[in-house]
């Protein structure tokens, strides 16, 4: 009995400071934002909602890019004093092949250049071949510069990268058929005025990670090209690859930030955008959701779905948590339109799932009934043509359900077995567009699974680990599969790889007629992929909160957009990049952590 009423002692102590925390934070200030970059006579937008009462004027670089806000109003969030926006969209080149080293330099430098360009010269990718870096702050000693890689061989490529009088660093070893964004470093005082600066580049390609672990024994820590380093490079039947690379900074030009800050505004679980209108929904912790249109900078309709409970119940809740998670019954978990916006759909913590006429803008209930008993709705997927079908799945059941309007709600139930001993159930759920018979989800067990919806059975299983899943489209190939790994689900072979040196992916996305890759890494940095390529395009730094939920919004003029939700700010930015638009085939794209 002393045991147990110390172990309740401490869960009080914990619990009270949690929730004394809670109550400092629970005024947050919900943000929209609308940025605006002009950049060589033209005017490219990036959007994030909001209505306008109060502005704020920004720096940035085209390149890359740093956005520092100047803040007019306390009203504006911390979260977005700055913003880095990096282009690399200059066409990629192929490294040369070092054949061997000299100890003299020559008219060409030490190096002895292959004249023959190699057709495994040709699977080898560096972009972009000039690095634009951003002007710091004096405060700052570096600044770095994404640089993306790509290895289309089949075999391992270690990287090693540096300033020309500097030394070799050495990033994690490439995967055969993947691409890895690394970082060039520059001191602050090197930088150049002009094209001055030049980073050298080395592709080491090795047939095994033990070749790659030998090699770097030899090195002990450090890499000089000399001879010797060549004997050993030989000696494991490697080859050396090098690129040059030059390096500039940029002046920032004007940017235009017009911010909007919501009071008593909890923080943000899910987010979807209507298929016609300009408006963007989102689900949030304290049991209600928000229409916010993102043209007029004006919220549409509101609705509180639960009622907060009382502290007291808030409590027990959190103190149960240390025995067995649950989910917040009263909190918003899903949010989703209909395929033709008609209707709303929303499912909570309760295991319910609330439908809303929202062409009304009262949003009169039009059905209400219970998919999972005291288990959140973590997931809502509408069906792309048939807007009375709609898929649901919780993190707590092992069930997903098929919901068909036009049959008074009836269900189809697919029931995702367990394959290991411990599971508890699935936690995204996403149709196929292309193919509107099939869907995808994702498992706790770390396992993607297709199903076929008539006639009803498991298609395809893949092993992860995985976070979420989404189709895109891809040229030349039928149904591709990412995960930060491309996956063939015919054969159930990885394509291709995708990793940003030194971070976690914490989401992923894509576009669902366009070949565009997004994916959102730890610290608030969103980026765009070439999906036909397989090379980093955009890299934008919104925000150091942690990304909840996004999707593409439908384009009914101008640009593609991309809606993110934070837990504390929402995003919408126009993707504007170049893209080679051939596609015409389906996939799909999943994340890992």
């Amino acid at each position: 009995m002393l045991i147990c009423h110390k172990r309740w002692k401490n869960w009080w102590r914990t619990t009270r400071s949690v929730l004394k925390l809670k109550t400092k934070g629970r005024q947050r200030k919900q943000m929209y934002l609308v940025l605006k970059t002009k950049t060589k006579g033209r005017q490219r937008k990036q959007m994030l909602p909001g209505s306008l009462p109060e502005s704020a004027s920004a720096t940035s670089v085209v390149g890359p890019s740093t956005i520092s806000i100047k803040k007019a109003s306390s009203s504006i969030s911390k979260s977005v004093d700055e913003a880095q926006s990096v282009g690399v969209s200059a066409a990629p080149f192929h490294p040369q092949k070092i054949i061997s080293i000299s100890e003299e330099p020559g008219e060409t430098g030490r190096y002895k250049i292959d004249p023959h360009s190699s057709v495994t010269s040709k699977l080898l990718e560096v972009y972009p071949q000039q690095l634009l870096f951003p002007l710091e702050p004096k405060d700052k000693e570096t600044t770095r510069c994404p640089v993306t890689l790509t290895n289309n061989t089949d075999h391992y490529v270690g990287i090693w990268i540096k300033p020309i009088n500097g030394q070799f660093k050495e990033t994690e070893i490439m995967e055969a058929r993947s691409t890895l964004v690394v970082y060039a470093t520059m001191e602050m005082h090197a930088q150049p005025p002009k094209d001055t600066v030049k980073f050298e580049v080395l592709m080491i390609i090795m047939r095994s990670k033990r070749d790659h672990i030998t090699l770097k024994s030899s090195i002990v820590g450090k890499l000089n090209m000399d001879i010797r380093f060549m004997v050993h490079v030989k000696n494991l039947k490697a080859e050396v690859y090098q690129a040059m690379l030059t390096a500039i900074t940029c002046d920032p030009p004007s940017c235009e930030i017009i911010s909007r800050s919501i009071k008593k505004m909890t923080l943000v679980t899910s987010i979807d955008a209507h298929p016609t209108k300009p408006w963007i929904v989102t689900g949030h912790e304290g049991g209600n959701f928000s229409i916010w249109d993102y043209q007029t900078k004006e919220t549409v309709m509101a609705l509180q779905v639960n009622k907060v409970p009382g502290r007291v119940t808030r409590m027990i809740h959190d103190v149960t948590q240390y025995i067995k998670e649950t989910p917040v019954q009263h909190s918003v978990y899903s949010v989703k339109f209909t395929a033709e916006g008609k209707w709303l759909v929303v499912g909570d913590g309760h295991g319910y799932i609330y439908v809303y006429d929202s062409t009304d803008s009262k949003l009169p209930e039009v059905e209400k009934f219970s998919a999972y008993d005291k288990k959140s709705v973590n997931s809502l997927a509408a069906h792309p043509t048939k807007p009375y079908l709609l898929l649901s799945s919780s993190s707590f059941s092992r069930n997903i359900k098929l919901w068909d309007s036009s049959e008074n709600w009836k269900f189809q139930n697919f029931k995702v077995k367990p394959e290991d001993t411990y599971y508890v159930g699935v936690h995204s759920v996403k149709f196929n567009p292309r193919d509107t018979n099939t869907f995808a989800c994702v498992t706790d067990e770390d396992r993607v699974k297709v199903w076929n919806i008539k006639p009803s059975n498991l298609e395809t299983t893949l092993k992860g680990p995985f976070v979420m899943a989404d189709y895109f489209s891809t040229r030349g190939h039928e149904h591709l599969m990412v995960t930060l790994k491309i996956w063939n689900l015919k054969t159930q072979e990885v394509v291709h790889t995708l990793s940003v040196s030194g971070h976690q992916t914490t989401w992923v996305a894509c576009h669902p007629k366009l070949p565009i890759l997004v994916t959102v890494l730890d610290g608030g940095t969103v980026c765009f992929w070439d999906a036909s390529t397989y090379r980093l395009e955009k890299m934008v730094r919104i925000t150091n909160s942690k990304c909840r939920d996004l999707v593409f919004v439908p384009e009914t003029n101008g640009p593609p957009r991309l809606a993110i939700a934070f837990e504390t700010m929402i995003a919408i930015m126009e993707v504007n990049f170049p893209i080679a638009n051939t596609s015409n085939a389906s996939g799909l794209i999943m994340g890992t952590n």
